[in-house]
């Protein structure tokens, strides 16, 4: 999959901060399926450990359907003096038949901590910003 800035008016935002809209072999923008998403929340983890701190996040995504593969990945961090952290959500489609009963997927994400101190963490799914965690604990 593809990836590039839209200028759609939802999007156009994400544009100037460097972030990315998944895109289809068509070239068009991949739509984002979440129906609702709620209870996000974010913390950075600086408890002493092998790995450093750890940016953690978790929410709950309401799908049109079950057998979604769901993942957040890694997005661009925009470069203001306490950063925003980008996460896009990817949601693939299950193959086939499915049940069309709406389907409520806990979504957990947890990475090395990329600078000392985050803003904010913004969750977008497609063109659609679905949260923005303000601001990021830090548990010691």
């Amino acid at each position: 999959m593809v990836s590039k800035c839209t200028l759609s008016a939802m999007a156009g935002l994400f544009c100037l901060f460097g972030a990315t809209t998944p895109v289809r072999a068509d070239n068009t923008t991949a739509p984002c399926p979440v129906i609702d998403s709620m209870d996000w929340q974010a913390w950075v983890n600086k408890m002493p450990g092998p790995d450093g701190p750890k940016l953690h996040v978790t929410g709950q995504i309401t799908l049109p359907t079950p057998g979604y593969e769901v993942t957040l990945e890694l997005g661009p961090l925009d470069r203001k003096a306490i950063p925003t952290q980008r996460l896009v959500l990817m949601a693939t489609p299950p193959e086939g038949m499915a049940a069309q009963v709406i389907d409520p997927v806990e979504v957990t994400f947890e990475h090395p901590s990329q600078v000392r101190r985050y803003g904010a963490v913004a969750i977008v799914c497609g063109d659609t910003l679905l949260a923005e965690i303000s601001p990021v604990a830090d548990i010691h």
